[in-house]
């Protein structure tokens, strides 16, 4: 019997499917904005395109963190268009002063917590500046940007409620687990006296996880919590595979290992102090504490990541650029100053303590040189629209191209702008305008994409080279920190500060070429801590000398062993 020939799928491939679903969203998005009279309907759409995530988990992160940023940023741009809209030179420097500290605030915190703190910043600037650009300096201008992000939210819930997988935060648990094994085996092996396997794919595997854990987890407060506690036990072994760098002593007696994590842990610990190696029982002591649940990473999770070095850098990007464009702005008298200051501010803020800010406004530079084309293009077309559904059709197939562009990862990081400048420049819904004044507007777009793209490249570099720089500096500042800590208490601070320093080190490095000697400095400050800690627990009598303290306090408990030989080493530079 002849089998039938198979049918063709009915189905779409998933990346146009989401596409489909987003340019419906955003266009549902504009017309809802159009009907309920908006200035600016516009906004809407832009904010499906700003949220839309690849799972449900990141979709509510992202989405909080687009409300949240946007209603603040609304109220301080209403209150200061309030306080100071008769004095444009006021006004500029009040914008400044506010995108300079959420850029500066926003550099301490990761992932969408960052993204909302810096989008108050730039939402501020665009209430302000687009009344400049609309010759109103309405506070009324706020509402409208809430209700708009409001609405985008709501639209693009709907759109992606069935379509959007839930997060996956088992594949960090997978990963985590497989890290441990490894770097266990490494630990067991060191007491063993082997020589130690290359450490580089250790290390890429922990930072590759660091990376990751966020997105794999968001959605939930118990996921966060998952998180801190995954991101307490990546830093604990990095500093594992620091301290094992070189072959150890051999421990006597080591028994072959159990399978359960907690046991392993105790008799590593356990033979670790036998060989005399302090500094590595009680990395693996904590270790085995992270490990018993997300409450044990509330420590670390109390001290904030703050470097005053990249909180400067952050926070006078977006205030420099806006003061180039201001400048300029105001020497030539261009009457599209003030949509170039906001798009100057907007991106400066946006990629303020981005690793890869430069590269990215490459990227931005690109998809809005793409978008203004077709921008300008569209609004040629839109004064033949007879009522909204004809605009809707008219823009529809570039938001559809913009949106299939985003699915794929070489085109998805221009082509968001591409999407955001067309919706700029073609601004559906508005009455028509003459093909000089579209020009104009997607002039000054694009003049301040290159006032931000000046600023990073040509002043305040955001790359990595730029990071490691920084991050080196703030490590070598926390082992000074470390080793004039009035008390164990401040060691430990400044130790977890330069261990989450470098964990965030391993994004900007190649692991491959120099991973010992950036963790050099990881091993010395857990030997330096654990060398603390066992000199408060010695017992010392208050009325002794310095010199009487550490003789004491190394016939108590420090030995003349090969661990604590290289704690007597020398800090490294």
């Amino acid at each position: 019997m002849l089998s039938s020939p198979p049918m063709p799928s009915l189905r779409m491939d998933s990346a146009a499917a989401a596409a489909l679903r987003m340019t419906l969203a955003a266009l549902l998005a504009l017309a809802i904005a159009a009907g309920l009279g908006i200035h600016h309907p516009w906004w809407a759409a832009m904010t499906v395109w700003l949220v839309a995530q690849p799972t449900r988990g990141l979709l509510l992160e992202r989405g909080l963190a687009r409300l949240a940023g946007t209603a603040l940023g609304a109220l301080v741009g209403a209150l200061i268009l309030r306080g100071f809209g008769g004095d444009p030179a006021l006004l500029l420097a009040a914008i400044a002063c506010w995108l300079a500290l959420c850029a500066g605030l926003g550099s301490m915190f990761r992932h969408f917590r960052n993204y909302g703190v810096v989008l108050a910043g730039y939402t501020a600037a665009i209430v302000v500046l687009f009344g400049f650009d609309d010759g109103a300096l309405d506070a009324g201008l706020a509402l409208d940007r809430v209700v708009c992000t409001v609405l985008g939210i709501v639209c693009v819930t709907l759109a992606s409620i069935h379509g959007v997988p839930a997060a996956r935060g088992e594949n960090a648990a997978v990963r985590l687990d497989a890290l441990q094994r490894c770097c266990l085996a490494r630990v067991e092996a060191h007491l063993r006296g082997a020589e130690p396997a290359p450490p580089g794919p250790v290390i890429a595997g922990i930072g590759a996880l660091d990376q990751a854990i966020d997105v794999d987890l968001a959605g939930s407060l118990s996921g966060r919590r998952v998180a801190l506690r995954m991101r307490r036990v990546c830093a604990l072994l990095l500093e594992l595979v620091a301290l094992t760098l070189r072959p150890g002593a051999i421990a006597s007696g080591l028994p072959a290992m159990a399978e359960s994590a907690d046991d392993r842990l105790a008799v590593l610990s356990r033979h670790a102090l036998a060989v005399e190696q302090p500094a590595l029982a009680d990395a693996l002591d904590e270790l085995r504490q992270a490990r018993r649940g997300p409450d044990a990473a509330l420590l670390d999770a109390r001290v904030l990541d703050i470097d005053l070095a990249a909180m400067l850098r952050a926070a006078l990007r977006p205030a420099l650029a806006l003061a180039i464009a201001g400048a300029l702005w105001w020497s030539t008298g261009w009457q599209m100053g003030a949509m170039m200051a906001m798009t100057a501010a907007l991106f400066a803020s946006l990629f303020s303590s981005n690793d890869q800010g430069n590269q990215a406004l490459i990227h931005v530079l690109i998809g809005s040189l793409l978008g203004a084309v077709a921008g300008v293009g569209t609004r040629l077309l839109l004064p033949h629209a007879d009522g909204l559904p004809s605009v809707l059709l008219c823009i529809a197939p570039v938001l559809l191209l913009g949106a299939w562009l985003m699915q794929r990862p070489a085109t998805a990081k221009m082509a968001i702008d591409l999407n955001m400048t067309f919706l700029l420049t073609a601004q559906p819904g508005l009455p028509p305008v003459l093909a000089a004044v579209a020009l104009h507007q997607a002039a000054g777009i694009i003049a301040g994409v290159l006032v931000a793209v000046a600023t990073f490249w040509l002043i305040l570099p955001a790359n990595p080279k730029e990071r490691r720089r920084l991050l080196t500096r703030r490590i070598a500042r926390l082992g000074r920190r470390l080793e004039q800590a009035p008390d164990v208490a401040a060691a430990a601070c400044a130790h977890r500060g330069l261990r989450a320093a470098q964990l965030r080190l391993l994004a900007c490095t190649d692991p491959a070429r120099e991973p010992a000697d950036a963790l050099h400095c990881l091993a010395w400050a857990r030997r330096v801590l654990t060398r603390r800690r066992l000199l408060a627990n010695a017992a010392i009598p208050r009325s002794k000398t310095g010199a009487a303290v550490a003789a004491h306090a190394e016939s108590v408990c420090l030995h003349p062993t090969k661990d604590n030989i290289d704690e007597q080493e020398p800090r490294p530079k």
